[in-house]
């Protein structure tokens, strides 16, 4: 539009193909009451993608915003089936289709020398027609998330960074996934010409990282959370040989979230 603004029009058709684990069928123990097992008769994911962007750069300032719809067909999804004597089983199976259509907002800017932040947020409308597994054919809710990450450079070769995310209730085709929050912190010091550097990371600062799940149906009503026994804290050393300026111009601090 001018050197400053751009519009995008954008069509993907991406096949997923199942992994090798997903398709095991021997099953895995993970206790007395659960069990995992693949399934060998899944159908490749199809997945159709129609998005309109708007972006803005100005100095160190940018903005993009995103109108998106999307199609799954064959979507892989998570089932939870009932074996008798409180006995489940986790396994995989295909959902006859999956849409959604929603809104993606990125602002990404600097406060002079001193901080850099991206915010990001992501309002969609989810329909999931479970028909093919037994379920209601059809279920919608309207679902979001953001994110934050802001960075200062407390010297020119070291910087505090914070990081957060929040994601809202959300549809499963056996139920919804209830509403999570993190939030991370890290620190990263230069060394010897940016060639090495030390980080210190701390995840989930608050302890408030829950994965929680609702499953109901007609056989099961489950109420789950999952959670780690402590926070993880990270403190390490990288040297860099031969050519780093790939390593040394990317900030980003990596975290543990993994439950």
């Amino acid at each position: 539009m001018t050197g400053s603004q751009e519009l995008q029009l954008n069509y993907s058709h991406r096949i997923r193909r199942p992994a090798d684990e997903e398709l095991n069928p021997f099953p895995e123990y993970q206790d007395l009451q659960n069990i995992r097992v693949g399934n060998p008769n899944l159908k490749p994911e199809d997945i159709h993608s129609l998005e309109l962007g708007y972006q803005l750069k100005e100095n160190s300032t940018t903005f993009i915003s995103t109108i998106y719809y999307r199609y799954n067909y064959n979507g892989i999804t998570s089932i939870t089936k009932s074996l008798g004597n409180g006995v489940l089983e986790n396994t995989l199976e295909n959902l006859s289709q999956n849409q959604s259509s929603g809104l993606e907002l990125i602002l990404s800017s600097s406060l002079g020398k001193f901080a850099t932040f991206n915010l990001s947020t992501n309002t969609f409308y989810n329909t999931i027609d479970a028909s093919t597994l037994g379920f209601s054919k059809n279920k919608s809710m309207i679902s979001w998330s953001a994110n934050g990450n802001v960075g200062f450079n407390i010297t020119k070769s070291a910087v505090w960074q914070v990081t957060s995310n929040y994601t809202s209730e959300s549809l499963t085709p056996q139920g919804k996934r209830l509403p999570s929050f993190v939030m991370n912190t890290g620190l990263k010091q230069e060394l010897f010409k940016k060639k090495a550097s030390l980080i210190l990371t701390v995840s989930d600062i608050f302890n408030s990282l829950r994965n929680k799940y609702i499953l109901d149906t007609p056989e099961i009503y489950r109420n789950e959370v999952r959670m780690r026994s402590a926070r993880v804290i990270y403190f390490g050393f990288m040297y860099s040989f031969g050519n780093s300026s790939k390593t040394t111009k990317d900030p980003t601090i990596k975290y543990d979230n993994q439950l």
